[in-house]
């Protein structure tokens, strides 16, 4: 297609291990993805982000371009509409908590850590370290989200950047 950009080789070769990642796990349950190609986290590191400005307590913001382009090919190999966004998380910021929703949702650390407490939309996250879907997420760890799950995110010691792809279907 005219104005669309050709993704870098280790960008394509994470989309086609998210691709898989959740079709693999769709409904069943939540899914922890390592990216095989050892470029994939500085590639993604590279993708045009917003600058930091002054701590904002968990501000969303969307995607540039690169990152509309890998969102639209995972679209078109899932066959659903991804919304990229990132996430960005100071040692200032409260916890996040998502909203339970029908789409299904990836989070990539790009930058620092974070505690994820994942549950199910009708359960209450526990905060205990002890929770069985609890994990600390760290660069270039990709976190698969399904529908009707919800996530806490918590103990950010240091700036995070995460990339959020909201899975939609298409319509």
């Amino acid at each position: 297609m005219p104005g669309q950009r050709a993704l870098s080789e280790p960008l394509r070769s994470f989309v086609e291990e998210l691709a898989l990642c959740v079709a693999a796990n769709g409904d069943r349950g939540p899914a922890l993805l390592w990216p095989e190609d050892p470029m994939t986290l500085p590639a993604l590191q590279g993708l045009f982000r917003p600058v930091r400005a002054a701590p904002d307590a968990g501000a969303t913001v969307p995607g540039g371009p690169v990152t509309e382009e890998l969102a639209a090919e995972l679209g078109r190999r899932l066959h659903l509409k991804v919304r990229p966004s990132f996430c960005l998380l100071s040692p200032e910021s409260p916890v996040v908590e998502s909203a339970p929703n029908a789409a299904e949702t990836t989070l990539t650390v790009l930058e620092g850590a974070c505690r994820c407490v994942l549950s199910r939309a009708d359960e209450d996250p526990a905060p205990a370290p002890s929770h069985p879907l609890g994990m600390r997420l760290r660069s270039g760890g990709t976190l698969f989200v399904p529908r009707l799950h919800t996530y806490r995110l918590s103990e950010i010691h240091v700036p995070t950047t995460l990339l959020r792809l909201d899975l939609e279907a298409a319509g």
